[in-house]
């Protein structure tokens, strides 16, 4: 079975910055084993919920969006399993508002 190394964005993810509500994205690359690249993108995108809810940030609810970047096969799956953890960052258009107040 192939390898698959997929890129996996979010956005819309609430956290209190300074007592404030902010909404945050994140990157993950996540490494799946699967029999084509739609079971992989489907794979990539379950872990990266699995491990979502188990930090308790998923909320059904909300207009939380995840989606996959980027996906390509690779030979290097037994080396790269759990090879990142979650990148968070303030979405680009909010720096771009607090830089013309």
């Amino acid at each position: 079975m192939p390898g698959y190394k997929a890129i996996v964005s979010g956005e819309n993810f609430e956290f209190v910055v300074d007592d404030e509500p902010q909404q945050l994205e994140f990157t993950r690359e996540v490494y799946v084993d699967a029999d084509n690249e739609s079971a992989a993108q489907q794979a990539a995108l379950a872990q990266v919920r699995e491990a979502l809810l188990a930090q308790s940030m998923l909320d059904e609810s909300s207009d939380q969006i995840i989606s996959i970047d980027e996906i390509s096969q690779t030979d290097i799956l037994a080396d790269k399993i759990g090879a990142s953890e979650f990148v968070w960052f303030f979405p680009e258009h909010e720096m771009e508002e607090e830089d013309s107040v």
